[in-house]
Formats: C-alpha cells, sequence, structure tokens
C-alpha cells in the first residue's frame, strides 16, 4: 500500500513539472535578453542549484567518472547548449506554439538517429508516425500561405534544429557509463554554460546584461522570469523530474510529460493572444498525437521482447 501512495505521489509531481515546463515559453518572452545570454543564465544557475541540492542529500558530486565520461559529457553539454538556443530562437522570431509543437518532435528524430548509429530497425509504425508527423511540420509551417522565407517557417526551422540536438543528448547520454544522474548534469550545465560564455562574449559580443531603456517594470519583469526559468524550472524541476521518472512507466511517463506541450500552447494562446489557423492547429495535433504514438509503439516493443 505504501508502495503504491509513493507512486500516486510520483505522478503528482511529474505531472505538475510538466506544467510547470509548459510555462517557460511565457517566462522567456519576457526576458529582454538574446536567447544565447539567457542560456548561459539557465545553465550556470540550474548547474550551481543542483551542485547544492547534491551536497545537501549528503551525496558528493564524482569528478573521477566525470573525467572517465568526459569526451561524451562535452558532446551532450555543447548539445544541450544548442539545443536550448534554438528552442528560444523559435520562441523569438515566430511564436511560442510554433516553437513549442517543432521542439516536440524530438521522439521522431530519435528514432531516426538511432537507427543510423545503434543501426535499430525503423519499424512500418515508427514511419507511419514519421510521416505523420512530417505533414504536421508542413502544415504548421504555414508554407502553403506566407512562402518559404516567412518567421513562422523559420520558427520552424528552429524548433526543429532544437529537436535534433535533444536527440542528440538522448543518444550521447547512453555512451555514458556508470556515471550518476546528478553528475552528468552538473557537468553537462557548467560545460554548455562555459561555452555559451565564450559565444556571447567573443562571437555575438554582446552585453550579459539588461539594455538600457528598460522601465524599472521591464527590468524587474525580466529579472523574476531569469531567475525563475534558471533555478527553479531548470534547477529545481530537473532534480524532482529525474527523481520522478525513476518510479514511473514509459506510458505514464510519456502520458505526463505531455502536458507540458498543451500547457505552452494554451498559455500562447490566452496570455500571449497568438493564434493559429485551422490547419497550423491539425499539423500541431498530428505532430503531438505522431510522437505519443511513438512512445506507446516503443513501450509495447519492449514488453513484447
Amino acid at each position: 500500500m505504501e508502495r503504491e501512495i509513493d507512486l500516486r505521489k510520483e505522478k503528482i509531481k511529474l505531472a505538475l513539472i510538466s506544467a510547470t515546463y509548459g510555462t517557460i515559453g511565457i517566462v522567456t518572452h519576457f526576458i529582454p535578453l538574446g536567447s544565447a545570454t539567457i542560456v548561459f543564465y539557465r545553465a550556470l544557475f540550474g548547474g550551481i542549484f543542483i551542485i547544492l541540492a547534491t551536497i545537501l542529500a549528503g551525496k558528493i558530486v564524482n569528478v573521477k567518472l566525470m573525467r572517465e565520461n568526459f569526451v561524451p559529457l562535452v558532446f551532450t553539454g555543447f548539445y544541450m547548449g544548442l539545443n536550448w538556443v534554438f528552442q528560444f530562437e523559435a520562441f523569438r522570431v515566430s511564436t511560442v506554439a510554433i516553437g513549442t509543437v517543432c521542439y516536440n518532435m524530438m521522439p521522431i528524430f530519435l528514432v531516426i538517429i538511432a537507427s543510423f548509429i545503434f543501426k535499430e530497425r525503423i519499424t512500418l509504425k515508427s514511419v507511419f508516425c514519421i510521416l505523420m508527423a512530417t505533414i504536421g511540420v508542413f502544415l504548421v509551417s504555414n508554407v502553403i500561405n506566407t512562402g518559404i522565407k516567412s518567421n513562422e517557417v523559420l520558427g520552424c526551422v528552429y524548433g526543429l534544429l532544437g529537436a535534433i540536438f535533444y536527440a542528440l543528448i538522448v543518444i550521447f547520454n547512453r555512451k555514458l557509463n556508470h556515471i550518476e544522474t546528478h553528475d552528468k548534469i552538473i557537468f553537462q550545465f557548467m560545460f554548455s554554460a562555459f561555452i555559451m560564455a565564450i559565444y556571447v562574449a567573443f562571437i555575438e559580443k554582446k552585453s550579459f546584461f539588461f539594455a538600457n531603456g528598460l522601465t524599472n517594470k521591464e527590468m524587474w519583469i525580466g529579472l523574476i522570469c531569469l531567475i525563475l526559468l534558471s533555478v527553479f524550472h531548470t534547477g529545481f524541476c530537473y532534480v524532482h523530474y529525474f527523481n520522478a521518472v525513476t518510479y514511473l512507466k514509459a506510458e505514464t511517463v510519456a502520458i505526463l510529460t505531455y502536458i507540458d506541450p498543451v500547457v505552452e500552447l494554451l498559455l500562447s494562446y490566452f496570455v500571449l493572444h497568438e493564434r493559429m489557423t485551422g490547419l497550423q492547429f491539425l499539423g500541431a495535433v498530428l505532430i503531438l498525437l505522431s510522437t505519443l504514438l511513438n512512445e506507446f509503439l516503443k513501450s509495447k516493443g519492449r514488453e513484447e521482447h
């Protein structure tokens, strides 16, 4: 009976975390910084939070294992930074709705990339999901009405690139040997912050601070949102997310994590007043259904074997 109560709590926890992730697009909308700078702060303060949480939990940060897994950790840290940059750029150039939907193509890209790297066979069911998702992206981009050079198409491209790098993170995480989740995340976050700091300072050549000309209200809202994104959405929620998914079935995780895009789409409509055409909405439904169906097919396949 106690186990059942614990599982119920973990389900509630994961549902709340997924709903919280669904507010990321709204939060970043009010941060008056470039995408790379936002990623720098998110990775830096998120990493610091997880280091403190690890120490307070009585655990150690295993530097030795980090060194042993240095190469795959570097790749995942690099991909993590790019993943977030493209996600936020998709929000910036188009809409939160378009960025969210295309970013949620990650499971489809994971199937495709794994077929090349791990020689995993793509089933006919997976091909069906890939085709459904591809049609969905075509509809969401609204390329029929706006042409290929529109911001909506660019937002789709950025969202898809974010999804690809997210899939690469998952792929390279499979190559990590006997390393605790908190050690892995700490390295990835701090390395991502290091790369983004170099990029912002020497390539973009932009300031790490808010631009002049903002009102006091805009500055305070931006600062509060940046702290929320970095400490709460990233540090706090990451710790509890990985704790929750450890105990739950894959099907349960798949269903509950889809609260994230649903919340994000609802907030983009009611808070930011973003609108989608009927065809774009149909495309969004096709993408979310294809990725959810793909997760159920994978779970069923594992049970049969």
